[in-house]
């Protein structure tokens, strides 16, 4: 893939201003103003163990807050449960030790008379301003990176071969090679095929879930224009590897799809369009069909190791 500008997925920015201002603004504003009293009559050391209770109580009671953290990659450590739950703690008692410090500044004008500007600012800028900025940013990144959709077509692409045909798929790449523009297609989800024997075994209906669904099927993003394909998978049988290397004719497919849309434009948009096949021979050939046409067929031996 080395040279190639690749499909950059984007989610949409999660801003729900309702569920925001019921699972963190109002929380956090009630508990600023039960802190206040805390901090004018009993001190700070008070404030901090108030502070800590809250925490505690709200990483186990308020399940909402879960989905405003940051996600933490899985792992099999036995202390990864306890480690997450002290990463939300902290996470919790650092913003109620934040908001807090600007009833703090107030408690010092009101007693002592004194109002220090830089720690004021300074506390405005990380308790609005931060926010702020990171959904700025976000909006700015997701709107940047969603104009390469004008350069991608999005399809179903399902991949089918023969029932004994036991195979793992390595790679599929759609290439646009005079613009650079490639595809990023995850092959996650590799259908478990089983011996002739194992198969048999199984139930009716399980048999009937295997021999009709596709080794993989998801949408997809194939650059506009796209001229060539890069295929690798492994075949059990035999224990080979192919490698494929084909042209795609881009414009015979487009032609295709126009026969079963009306409206041209919902052909860059996620629109209900029929799956484009891709179907690996037993002998390492390759096919892509549309609508029961074919656009590629190459039969040839393409083993590589």
């Amino acid at each position: 893939m080395k040279g190639y500008k690749l499909y950059k997925k984007v989610n949409p920015v999660y801003c729900n201003l309702e569920e925001l201002l019921a699972n963190i603004i109002l929380p956090l504003v009630i508990a600023s103003y039960i802190s206040y009293p805390i901090l004018y009559f009993l001190g700070t050391k008070s404030t901090i163990l108030f502070n800590l209770f809250l925490a505690v109580s709200a990483n186990y009671f308020h399940k909402n807050l879960k989905k405003y953290f940051p996600s933490f990659k899985d792992n099999k450590s036995v202390f990864r449960p306890v480690l997450i739950w002290f990463c939300y703690f902290l996470i919790i008692f650092i913003v109620l030790a934040i908001a807090d410090f600007g009833f703090y500044l107030l408690v010092l004008y009101q007693k002592n008379n004194e109002f220090n500007r830089f720690h004021f600012y300074s506390w405005l800028i990380i308790l609005f301003g931060i926010p702020l900025f990171y959904y700025i940013l976000k909006f700015g990144q997701y709107y940047f990176i969603k104009h390469q959709d004008l350069e991608f077509l999005n399809i179903v692409l399902a991949v089918n071969h023969d029932a004994d045909h036991i195979l793992e798929i390595n790679n599929i790449q759609f290439v646009n090679s005079v613009n650079r523009k490639s595809s990023d297609i995850k092959i996650t989800n590799n259908i478990r095929l089983y011996s002739q024997k194992e198969f048999i075994a199984r139930r009716t209906k399980s048999r009937h879930y295997y021999l009709t669904k596709e080794g993989f099927k998801q949408l997809v993003q194939i650059p506009v224009n796209a001229n060539m394909v890069l295929l690798s998978w492994f075949c059990y049988e035999g224990n080979k590897c192919y490698e494929a290397e084909i042209s795609f004719p881009f414009e015979k497919f487009i032609e295709e799809q126009q026969k079963c849309v009306t409206d041209k434009f919902k052909l860059y948009r996620d629109s209900e369009t029929k799956p484009l096949h891709l179907h690996l021979y037993l002998n390492g050939g390759v096919k892509f069909f549309y609508n029961d046409v074919i656009l590629a067929d190459c039969p040839e031996d393409k083993e590589r190791c």
